[in-house]
């Protein structure tokens, strides 16, 4: 039996023990809807073959489901609270106070920030969705274009990532691309939704680009309109009309009309408020413009709306707002054989045709299927010219959703016409290509985004290829090697045929065969495809945009359909592994070395070798290990969160997943020892943050506390090491997971008995939600601890033997923000002194106004003086906090950087030159090898990590 095999096997019989363990277990827990979906949850994993990180991989994956619960929904209520909404008037006011902190007096560094990458993300085995060979990501591209003159000898192309602004490449094809940022000098947002090489000059040095990204997800991020560059995207401008029609919107669609440049079209969709990745949220901000389709003629002097549709309204008593995608236009293409046609497709209504260049507008496929969805149905299209004059269009028709927001059974499928421009073209003149039935060749485009069409997909056809399509979408699972299910694709992420949509292989993975990799053994693309781009001269070469960064074919085939008949298949799945197989790429080749667009969570600094050890949870991406070089490793699947490093023993790491689920690696960072230990945080009923804080102490060895509506605590880094890595390894690979799931990994225990329910009362006195900030203080028992609406508490005997005995003094009043507490520093010298942040926005709470106070806790009166330190700050949502006490300064992460307040000073300045204007979520400060040295690092989300030694007292 092949290992594969084992571990199935062994998974279904540990679903039979988890399932009489599920029932001893509930008893001993209060029945709760956390509780029962964190059951299920645990089925699903088994049931898949799953492991712990792959929670993100058996449910509804990175499509915005209309829940609550995502980094990005919790981020901008936070912000927004005590208001459900953001409005545009707040976003303004913080750039303008970031920009006035730009220009105010004060000494800056000596030294710039150091950027530490990861400049190149080198992924385990382990760290791949595959368990195959060794490969390297970065973070999610949402935009892509190749230039019109790239050839095999020069290649330049751009491409926009979801947090990290526009990237160019000039030697795309080469073995190793060289990638250079070239948007922070002129464009205010990293979000980035769509990039055109304009047509009508053919220099190809004339660039679109917009802002916001439409892909339908939580973290997706609004705008500020469109820019344009005359010189290869060295300078950029604002094109002027855009901004009042595109603010509070995502630019997914641009189009410039190939007969005059002046006219101009754009495609605006749903997105998110915010500036950067951080300042995302679910809800639209009152007063929006309309979603559609907008047309200048005037090269973007003004913009008029010339094709919208009823859109979802904004409930802002909602937990999401209510509006999703309904009349975004996410796609526009001129026909190619007539100047005066063109088409655009929009989420619920289908595809419109004009053929008078905007003047009217013909519904050529109505949608059908989205009067009871939530989300709305999404389409995608790619023109070819047949020749003759006739067009041809490929129609890609997404997944359904139900009132709820949940996926239906009618899922993705693919349709086709051979003359685009007949007149009185409706859905009967349209030939379906997809089939349903398993073993016929339509079953390759069919599902091909599964339950996510909202967030990954794409239809394309390379010019001059009109029989050529390429369709991409998310991972099948069920199909790779580490899932339970058959064997009998690549993934199916990205599909192609060349036979006019009739037969399909899948080119997702290659043919290299190689000797690396557990249970897999070629390059495989990472699982959430947003883009794809071909190279003029020879379209067998493309670039494809994932979420996990860059990737391209080589542009050679091969018949790789033998390698099934070693995959244990037989009947239908046989005969589709020996078609999707047929023709696949010879060699896959990533080109993420140097595209530092990874998108930080976190970053924890080992206080013992603060220059060599780190650990930082990324968007998407997993959580990554630091180790001096600017190569960062990604030893472990799954999304990333918070990690550590045991103070007393530096071999002991931990990272999480999302909430609070941690794994424990007794041997540093090596990717076959994670040990799960999160079974009692899994299984426990009380909510928590999708990014819950886990803290791990620094003093007491195996110490490490976690935030839900108790403080948790494990005082022996998890549990028993070596019942742990026999029972617990987080792979499932090496017969040594059979007790996940059962309650008995991971020995984590609430702290504080009954009235360590810190978050129980009401909203009103700061109540409900969960916790989501804990620092211990350097000396043994003192720990600081914030709750999502405002309460603050300190415990002075944090690490009592008994758990029940831990006791907390509550110290905010009513004179502080009830808004979010988005870190605490406390002085290492001073356990009752701590310096604390406030997310969200003093307009909203202009009786308890501040951002950053300096705190002083009396353990003699069970008080606190609370000093407001804003001064001059401005009303911009601030994301964590330092305090030097070597100097006293204090530092504040923003949307825009890191800004610093000197000892005796009121003056807020940038804290020194080199930081990119990017959002800062997290600021970690640790002492450094040097006597007197202190090293602050910054953890962005979109611009990878950055340090610098602060200066001598």
């Amino acid at each position: 039996m092949s290992r594969r095999r084992r571990l199935v096997a062994s998974l279904v019989a540990l679903g039979l023990l988890v399932a009489t363990a599920f029932a001893a277990y509930a008893t001993t827990r209060r029945h709760s809807s956390v509780q029962t979906e964190r059951m299920r949850l645990a089925r699903q994993l088994l049931k898949s073959g799953a492991t712990p990180g792959r929670f993100d991989k058996i449910g509804n994956g990175e499509a915005d489901r209309g829940g609550a619960k995502d980094p990005f929904t919790e981020d901008y209520s936070n912000r927004a609270f005590p208001n459900s909404t953001i409005d545009f008037a707040q976003t303004q006011q913080s750039i303008k106070d970031a920009k006035k902190i730009l220009k105010h007096s004060g000494t800056k560094f000596p030294k710039p920030w150091e950027a530490i990458g990861p400049n190149t993300l080198n992924v385990d085995t382990l760290g791949t969705q595959t368990f195959g060979p060794p490969t390297q990501w970065s973070g999610r591209i949402s935009a892509l274009a190749v230039d019109p003159k790239c050839n095999e000898s020069s290649c330049r192309i751009y491409v926009g990532a979801a947090g990290g602004g526009v990237w160019r490449s000039t030697n795309a094809l080469a073995a190793n691309p060289g990638w250079t940022q070239i948007s922070d000098n002129g464009i205010p947002s990293n979000s980035v939704g769509s990039i055109l090489i304009d047509p009508t000059d053919p220099s190809g040095k004339t660039i679109y680009v917009g802002t916001g990204e439409g892909n339908g997800a939580s973290d997706n991020e609004a705008g500020v309109g469109l820019y344009k560059s005359t010189d290869g995207g060295d300078t950029w401008a604002l094109v002027p009309g855009s901004f009042s029609v595109a603010k509070d919107r995502a630019i997914s669609a641009i189009a410039v009309d190939p007969s005059n440049s002046s006219h101009i079209l754009i495609g605006t969709t749903v997105a998110r408020h915010g500036l950067s990745a951080e300042s995302g949220g679910r809800f639209t901000p009152p007063n929006a413009p309309l979603i559609g389709l907008y047309s200048s003629s005037d090269g973007g002097a003004s913009f008029a709306l010339v094709l919208n549709r009823p859109q979802d309204p904004v409930n802002p008593t909602s937990v999401n707002g209510g509006d999703f995608y309904r009349g975004g236009v996410s796609h526009i293409e001129y026909d190619p054989n007539n100047m005066s046609t063109y088409y655009a497709s929009m989420f619920g209504y289908g595809l419109f045709r004009t053929t008078n260049n905007g003047g009217s507008f013909d519904n050529v496929y109505a949608d059908t299927l989205s009067s009871g969805d939530l989300l709305s149905v999404r389409y995608e299209f790619a023109t070819a010219n047949l020749g003759g004059g006739n067009t041809r269009i490929y129609l890609g028709v997404g997944n359904q959703s139900d009132a709820a927001g949940n996926p239906t059974s009618t899922r993705s499928e693919l349709y086709r016409v051979n003359d685009a421009r007949a007149a009185g073209l409706t859905n009967a003149g349209w030939t379906k290509l997809s089939s349903n039935v398993n073993g016929t060749p339509g079953f390759g485009a069919y599902d091909f985004c599964q339950t996510q069409c909202s967030y990954d997909m794409f239809v394309s056809s390379p010019a001059g290829r009109p029989d050529e399509v390429v369709l991409g979408g998310s991972m099948q699972y069920g199909e790779l090697p580490p899932y339970a299910g058959p064997d009998r694709s690549n993934g199916r992420a990205v599909v192609m045929s060349t036979d006019a949509g009739l037969n399909w292989t899948d080119v997702t993975g290659d043919a290299r065969h190689s000797s690396a990799g557990a249970l897999y053994h070629n390059e495989d693309m990472h699982p959430d495809q947003h883009m794809i781009g071909f190279v003029p001269t020879n379209p067998d070469v493309f670039f494809v945009g994932s979420d996990g960064g860059m990737i391209r074919t080589n542009g050679q085939w091969t018949n790789d359909s033998a390698a099934c008949d070693s995959r244990g298949l037989s009947g239908a799945d046989l005969t589709d592994c020996h078609a999707w197989l047929s023709k696949v790429p010879t060699r896959l080749f990533t080109m993420n070395a140097g595209l530092n667009t990874l998108q930080f969570q976190n970053l924890f600094v080992d206080r013992n070798n603060p220059q060599t050890r780190a650990m930082g949870g990324t968007q998407d991406n997993g959580s990554l290990a630091y180790t001096g070089s600017g190569t960062w490793l990604l030893p472990v699947t799954g999304d990333g969160g918070d990690s550590g490093i045991d103070a007393q023993n530096p071999n002991i790491w931990v990272h999480t997943y999302t909430n609070a689920f941690p794994d424990v690696n007794f041997q540093g960072f090596k990717p076959e020892t994670w040990d799960w230990i999160g079974d009692p945080i899994f299984f426990s009923p009380e909510p928590d943050a999708f990014y819950a804080p886990l803290t791990q102490d620094p003093v007491r060895g195996g110490q490490m506390f976690a935030g839900l509506g108790h403080v948790y605590r494990t005082q022996d880094s998890g549990g028993n090491q070596a019942f742990l890595d026999a029972h617990c390894n987080t792979t499932g690979l090496f017969g040594t997971s059979d007790q996940l799931f059962t309650g008995n990994c991971g020995d984590w225990v609430p702290i504080g008995g009954a009235a360590g329910n810190l978050v129980t009362g009401s909203s009103a006195d700061k109540g409900t939600g969960y916790v989501v900030a804990i620092t211990r203080a350097l000396d043994q028992n003192t720990m600081w601890v914030g709750t999502r609406r405002g309460r603050i508490f300190v415990s002075q005997n944090a690490s009592a033997s008994n758990p029940d005995s831990v006791t907390y003094t509550r110290i905010d009043t009513p004179a502080q923000p009830r808004r979010y507490p988005s870190g605490i520093s406390v002085d290492p010298t001073d356990p009752n002194h701590a310096v604390i942040s406030f997310s969200g926005y003093t307009a909203y709470t202009p009786t308890t106004p501040g951002h950053v106070f300096d705190v002083h806790f009396n353990p003699g009166t069970g008080t606190a003086t609370w000093n407001d330190i804003s001064y001059d700050l401005g009303d911009q949502p601030v994301t964590d906090v330092a305090f030097d006490a070597t100097t006293a300064d204090v530092y504040a992460a923003t949307d825009f950087g890191v800004d610093r307040l000197a000892n005796g000073t009121t003056t807020w300045v940038v804290a020194a030159d080199g930081l990119p204007p990017v959002s800062v979520y997290g600021l970690t400060l640790v002492p450094g090898t040097k006597k007197g040295e202190r090293i602050l690092y910054a953890a962005t989300h979109g611009r990878g990590a950055y340090r610098i030694t602060l200066p001598k007292k």
